[in-house]
């Protein structure tokens, strides 16, 4: 069976087919914030390179934030039309979660800095939340830093990601949402 895993929070695109658990493309392709632009070529690209058609996708996973809220929106509403035109499951996950299950910890802080900021979520043993996402700007994390005992967790293990996604139920495409951690100017 073959996995799509999407991921555009941020200013790369990652891009992963999986054959089973195993990965037969992998890219990642710094876009500058042009996700509009890259994100389906470079998807387009990759079906090519594993010589499959994107009608050969049988799941689709995708990252759903936080972090760039124009990122996300778009590999996220990428994602979701290809589950529901080809009737297939689509599974979320957050990019904190996925930096969370790439190593065995206890209860763990993740942090993952972005330009004006920190996103911030607390993971058990079991990878389950067990404090809701945070944002914090600059001046705030560096007034808490000392307090929060966080980890900066950087290389992400794509393999316990296809591992961890057998875990994660199937939602209804229509029902995938960005997840927006940070407000954004018009809604301040």
């Amino acid at each position: 069976m073959y996995t799509l895993y999407l991921d555009t929070h941020y200013n790369k695109i990652i891009i992963i087919i999986y054959k089973d658990e195993e990965k037969i493309i992998h890219k990642e392709i710094e876009c500058n914030y042009n996700h509009s632009i890259n994100t389906m070529p470079k998807m387009i690209e990759s079906l090519k390179e594993a010589k499959i058609e994107i009608s050969d996708i049988k799941e689709i996973i995708v990252c759903n934030g936080p972090g760039s809220f124009t990122g996300i929106r778009i590999g996220v509403t990428i994602a979701k039309t290809l589950a529901f035109t080809l009737d297939i499951p689509i599974k979320t996950i957050s990019s904190l979660l996925l930096k969370a299950i790439s190593f065995q910890h206890e209860d763990i802080i993740i942090i993952e800095r972005e330009k004006n900021g920190v996103f911030i979520a607390k993971f058990n043993a079991e990878n389950e939340l067990i404090e809701d996402y945070k944002y914090l700007k600059n001046s705030e994390y560096k007034e808490l830093e000392n307090q929060i005992n966080g980890i900066e967790q950087k290389e992400i293990d794509y393999v316990k990601l296809i591992q961890y996604a057998k875990k994660i139920e199937p939602i209804n495409p229509h029902s995938v949402n960005p997840l927006y951690v940070k407000k954004i100017e018009v809604q301040k």
